[in-house]
């Protein structure tokens, strides 16, 4: 009886280690370490009558780091185009001053990244537009949703 109740203390123990030793812990940092996708969206013609088109999301890296992802864009080429995150609000051509500028494009075609500062608030800022700056125009418009 002894060696039994041995043997079933014995066996409780290497399954414990097995579910709940340094294995397990280190599958579960590895499905910690992935990139998270925050926000999504089409990207669709902008107050202008030129055609956009794409995909844009906001990702949360491993590291903490935020990024607007844009992939298969297909914009009108045009000078000086920004890439700007506004409020949903903000309608045609009146941005206003209340914008947080991610950068220059990239291209007018293709995959890219903007990294977005700690600072903004997405729940504010949860459109993206693709602003002509000389032509003070959108040229494309991707409202950011949750994924």
């Amino acid at each position: 009886m002894l060696l039994i109740r041995s043997i079933a203390i014995a066996l409780s123990l290497a399954v414990a280690m097995v579910a709940f030793g340094p294995a397990a812990q280190g599958t579960a940092k590895k499905r910690a370490a992935k990139n998270v996708e925050l926000l999504k969206g089409s990207v669709r013609n902008g107050d202008s009558r030129h055609p956009a088109s794409g995909r844009a999301a906001v990702i949360k890296t491993t590291k903490g780091r935020r990024l607007l992802t844009v992939r298969n864009l297909k914009l009108r080429p045009a000078g000086a185009v920004r890439v700007y995150l506004v409020p949903r609000k903000v309608r045609g051509s009146r941005i206003g001053k209340d914008f947080k500028n991610l950068g220059k494009l990239k291209g007018n075609r293709g995959n890219q990244k903007y990294t977005i500062p700690r600072s903004v608030d997405l729940r504010k800022y949860n459109t993206v537009i693709f602003w002509c700056v000389p032509f003070t125009q959108t040229l494309g418009r991707v409202n950011l949703r949750r994924s």
